[in-house]
């Protein structure tokens, strides 16, 4: 007897690794996650728990009810500037079912799909599951962590991109030419876009455009709540599908897991209607004073080289000839500081460590510190 072939490819998320490695141990720098540190809003906590007294919590909508795809698309309408009918909303468990929900939608086995290194690695570990093969576009640090899709490798077998803005690990948003230049490629080769847009909300400057502006008529988009309300644990998100294709992904959704939670989805409902900007705004003052912050200690050491406008992420240089695993572990265990090892990513990025902005802006800043004591100490030691 054996186990399934496809999962034994999908290797070990490194951030959840490197969590494990730190557990039990008091005292850390903890920047691995990608977490908001805030409270759901309390309009959010209210609802469900007003609705868990008074309601019996049942089966839903396999796409999600009505009315809380309408609000949503009321939400696309005015946050992302697309006009997507509530038939093409898809409600998920989790920014990462949206995300499965729209590959395994498109993909089937020998399929291949161009994605970015460095890349979340739950989008990998999906692809191997489906028994699609990723081929991967660099995002170099050297020209900002920006694709150049005129030199994607594109065949007869590729079916689609996987794009992320803003990203995760590097907190770059992919401006508008360039979204408009993966749209001519995959316009010209008949590709899907599946576009992860699940911290639209996070952004440091002007808002990220959507690729459902761009590539209306290929793209599929994903979304979460978990970031922009603090709502990690409640596991919702929701997908926008092409029209037509709701049936056809109810199916698989309904082999997987049936349906979204119900409180979580009452509680995403009072998120969109009682929530304001306001409340949005400070937890994102908080993410931008982060890296702020860090990009100042980065910038008095003479090493600052590019800055995240979105997400909440900051990938920093390891030492020539120095593995990312090596690295982290050592942060680890000289500096009593969690970071991921850019190898979790892709194999370009295991020049880099990630830190997460959403620890607090003291937090970064002292991470940010003891990463250049460290690297002082391995240049020493080589010199």
């Amino acid at each position: 007897m054996r186990l399934s072939p496809s999962v034994e490819a999908i290797p070990r998320s490194g951030i959840r690794g490197m969590a494990a490695l730190a557990q039990g141990r008091a005292g850390l720098l903890h920047l691995e996650y990608g977490e908001p540190r805030f409270f759901a809003p309390e309009a959010v906590r209210r609802a469900a728990a007003q609705a868990l007294l008074a309601e019996r919590m049942v089966y839903t909508p396999t796409e999600g009810p009505a009315e809380l795809r309408r609000a949503i698309s009321a939400k696309l309408r005015a946050v992302n500037g697309v006009d997507v009918d509530p038939e093409r909303v898809f409600v998920t468990h989790g920014g990462v079912g949206a995300l499965y929900a729209s590959l395994a939608s498109v993909l089937g086995p020998g399929d291949r799909i161009l994605m970015p290194d460095p890349c979340w690695p739950n989008a990998v570990g999906q692809v191997l599951t489906l028994g699609a093969q990723p081929v991967f576009f660099p995002m170099d640090p050297e020209h900002g962590f920006l694709p150049d899709p005129e030199r994607w490798p594109v065949d007869g077998k590729t079916r689609a991109i996987l794009i992320n803005s803003p990203q995760n690990p590097t907190g770059v948003v992919l401006p508008r030419t360039m979204l408009e230049r993966i749209a001519a490629v995959a316009r010209r080769h008949g590709l899907w876009v599946i576009s992860d847009e699940v911290y639209d909300q996070i952004h440091f400057g002007p808002p990220p455009v959507s690729m459902l502006e761009v590539y209306p008529e290929g793209t599929l988009a994903v979304y979460s709540f978990s970031k922009t309300y603090a709502m990690t644990g409640w596991r919702l998100g929701y997908a926008v599908l092409q029209p037509g294709m709701q049936a056809h992904t109810t199916k698989l959704v309904e082999s997987c897991y049936s349906s979204s939670s119900m409180v979580a989805q009452i509680a995403a409902l009072a998120a969109l209607r009682e929530v304001g900007q306001q409340e949005i705004d400070v937890m994102v003052v908080a993410y931008r004073e982060a890296r702020d912050r860090a990009l100042a200690v980065l910038e008095q050491a003479g090493q600052k080289r590019y800055v995240p406008e979105g997400a909440f992420y900051l990938m920093l240089p390891v030492p020539a000839g120095t593995s990312s695993e090596e690295f982290a572990r050592a942060l680890l265990e000289r500096k009593d500081m969690v970071v991921v090892p850019g190898a979790t990513f892709g194999k370009l990025s295991d020049r880099e460590v990630r830190l997460s902005l959403a620890s607090g802006a003291d937090a970064v800043a002292e991470g940010v510190g003891r990463w250049l004591e460290l690297r002082e100490e391995y240049l020493r030691t080589r010199a």
